[in-house]
């Protein structure tokens, strides 16, 4: 799992994830993801366009840095995910609990409003 954390305009944190979403990816990525999103609580947008799989451990891992940021006063907006991870996201109710929407753009506007 490769993960890469840029800063937006508007003090937005964009984190991009990339391959399996799964234990071993969410564990390895855990601290580094938490550090760039409910650490820093500020809105947070998250593309999973290169996310293949997601497994439960990573649905969690967004949900506890969702909520976190949330207590902060704060968001956090999924974008870009596959119909795969979609599907799966929707399946869980996970897009009723963090906004999932199609693009950047879509997010950023999300997040912010």
């Amino acid at each position: 799992m490769n993960i890469t954390i840029t800063d937006l305009p508007g003090d937005i944190t964009c984190v991009a994830l990339e391959g399996r979403l799964d234990a071993a990816a969410a564990d390895a990525i855990g601290m580094r993801f938490t550090s760039a999103t409910a650490a820093q609580g500020r809105p947070v947008v998250v593309d999973l366009a290169g996310v293949s799989f997601i497994a439960s451990l990573g649905i969690r891992l967004l949900i506890a840095n969702a909520r976190s940021l949330s207590q902060k006063g704060t968001t956090m907006v999924l974008f870009g995910a596959s119909d795969q991870v979609a599907s799966v996201l929707h399946d869980a109710a996970i897009d009723q609990l963090i906004p999932c929407v199609a693009t950047q753009a879509d997010a950023v506007a999300r997040a912010t409003a």
